[in-house]
């Protein structure tokens, strides 16, 4: 027994002695690394919970619901427009995108969750 705890120590004391940044790779502020250094994409920025982020939000996601949708008609965002009582920073609101084109365009629910915007469109 006491030639077993011997070996463990110096085992342990070999392993203590060998350096460790061989194993270690480092990683950006924007990833994370796992124990066998595997990058991983940390999660998004959170999204500014105002008016201008949330319309930008709403027109980026309609621009990829309608090459969706209607591949033939692209996309020709003009506004955004709230229903009232408006847009609510840090909560959201329901309004239409306007499209050059008037056979597209439409109805969008626009709410603040979790520091992100999420868009949904009720057509298509």
């Amino acid at each position: 027994m006491p030639r077993r705890i011997t070996i463990i120590v110096v085992a342990a004391t070999a392993l203590a002695s060998t350096p460790v940044t061989t194993a270690v790779a480092s990683a950006t502020a924007s990833q994370s690394i796992s124990p066998a250094t595997h990058f991983y994409p940390a999660d998004p920025a959170p999204d500014a919970g105002d008016q201008s982020t949330a319309e930008q939000r709403v027109v980026e996601g309609y621009v990829n619901k309608q090459a969706d949708c209607t591949p033939d008609l692209p996309a020709n965002p003009q506004s955004v427009t709230w229903d009232p009582p408006g847009f609510a920073p840090n909560v959201g609101g329901t309004g239409n995108i306007n499209d050059a084109d008037p056979r597209l365009g439409g109805r969008f629910v626009a709410d603040y969750v979790n520091g992100h915007w999420n868009i949904a469109y009720p057509y298509c």
